[in-house]
């Protein structure tokens, strides 16, 4: 299995209304899954479940000023008998300096377990630890999965149990964290 079908299978088909009620549209992306725009449809979703508006703005894509993201860890280990799997969220700050808003809402695709892992993660948190790209000028956040522990350790603070409570997590909950200094 891989990204998009984990994500239709666990976050599309059981929350979007539409898949939801249609067996066919569910038979249709199962047999099609490249015809869909699949992050645009988990930013309807989480919408949807979360209770606020897609707004699909330049720095946030929510009413409430957060931002969804899906994202990446790669199946192989970074080095050879490495327990370390590298990660990125992307898109946190564009080619022009443009910088998302607010927190993240992030569905991650975990290729080493075939599941996904959802983090609620505070600007606070992370806009001071974007990597910006040297020649596009793309800011995004790298992590890595540790298989032995079966984590990402740097986002494990910002881990919610599932999409309904990624989808749902206020703000203010993770407002509390604050880089040390």
């Amino acid at each position: 299995m891989n990204k998009t079908e984990k994500l239709f299978e666990d976050v599309i088909f059981p929350h979007h209304p539409e898949f939801r009620r249609s067996l066919s549209m569910r038979r249709f992306a199962t047999r099609s899954p490249g015809m869909f725009k699949i992050e645009h449809l988990v930013e309807q979703t989480m919408a949807i479940v979360g209770g606020y508006e897609f707004i699909d703005g330049d720095h946030c894509d929510f009413t409430d000023g957060t931002d969804c993201k899906t994202a990446s860890i790669w199946p192989r280990a970074r080095y050879k008998n490495s327990q370390s799997h590298p990660g990125e969220i992307s898109g946190l700050v564009t080619a022009g300096g443009g910088e998302k808003l607010s927190a993240l809402r992030c569905v991650v695709y975990c290729a080493p377990q075939n599941r996904l892992d959802y983090y609620f993660i505070p600007k606070s948190y992370w806009e001071d630890r974007v990597t910006i790209h040297p020649s596009s000028g793309v800011g995004k956040l790298k992590f890595s999965y540790h298989r032995g522990d079966d984590c990402v350790h740097s986002l494990e603070p910002f881990r919610v149990s599932s999409f309904q409570e990624l989808a749902t997590s206020p703000r203010r909950r993770f407002a509390h964290w604050r880089r040390a200094a």
